[in-house]
């Protein structure tokens, strides 16, 4: 009896601490909607205002850009992964997945700034423009679509279906276009959301590296990290409009990576 009364005590607790955790989580994302509601007009104003809509258009943009190079990469790297052993493999994915999403922000901008700012030692001076912004985003956000995608390609290659295919009479183009690719659709459009919504939310590699310029390379985090030490209702519209884009996103990942039953 007593043991049975500690269990159902030890039970309660972890109900109160995750109930804890999640009103705290879930109420630190509700309440930028709350502070909009004193400053109603104020919010709903700035989201007409022209500098604001640039640097949304700008984040949009860029990380649509982002995605779109990270689909045309991130497949053929994920393949590479997938389906070929070479030394020094487990390194190469450490190096170019796992430690990108990992990597202090403003660290990276600091190396593009070093290796592809004005003291290039490569003579390409592409800081503080729009591909600056893309080149930031890229590093951090990109990797989502290879483990998204390597990951299935792996599943794919287990099954033998590939091989099954080859012994039929299909060339490797075929086994990619009509077995990989169509088999990890869905993997490949949820790494892409969640890319996406990291390259909207990428504020470190942009600040340093693109700078804060507005019209040309000033997206709603660096602005909203301008402006947040004023705390001014443009700041806040901007953060509800980053915020919901990316909650969006994700919502979108979770559906696409949901198990069907």
């Amino acid at each position: 009896m007593t043991f049975c009364m500690r269990s159902y005590n030890f039970i309660y607790i972890i109900y109160a601490l995750a109930i804890l955790a999640l009103s705290w989580l879930i109420f630190t994302f509700l309440f930028q909607y709350i502070a909009a509601i004193g400053s109603f007009k104020g919010v709903v104003a700035a989201w007409q205002d022209s500098r604001i809509l640039s640097a949304l258009w700008l984040s949009i943009l860029s990380s649509f850009v982002t995605v779109f190079i990270g689909v045309i990469f991130g497949i053929a790297v994920a393949y590479i992964f997938a389906m070929k052993e070479f030394r020094g493999k487990d390194l190469v994915e450490v190096l170019s997945v796992d430690v990108p999403q990992t990597f202090p922000p403003v660290a990276e901008g600091m190396i593009y700034l070093l290796m592809l700012g004005p003291e290039s030692p490569f003579h390409a001076n592409l800081a503080f423009t729009f591909t600056a912004l893309v080149i930031a985003k890229i590093y951090v956000c990109v990797p989502f679509i290879i483990s998204f995608t390597s990951r299935k390609f792996r599943e794919i290659k287990q099954t033998g279906m590939n091989m099954t295919a080859r012994s039929l009479g299909a060339n490797p183009f075929q086994v990619f276009t009509l077995i990989f690719l169509p088999l990890a659709f869905k993997d490949i459009v949820a790494g892409s959301a969640l890319c996406w919504s990291r390259a909207m939310g990428e504020l470190g590699g942009s600040l340093i590296f693109a700078g804060v310029i507005a019209y040309k390379t000033e997206i709603i985090p660096t602005f909203v990290a301008t402006q947040a030490t004023t705390l001014t209702v443009g700041a806040l519209a901007a953060t509800i409009l980053v915020t919901t884009a990316s909650t969006l996103s994700l919502i979108t990942f979770k559906r696409l990576t949901r198990h069907e039953k």
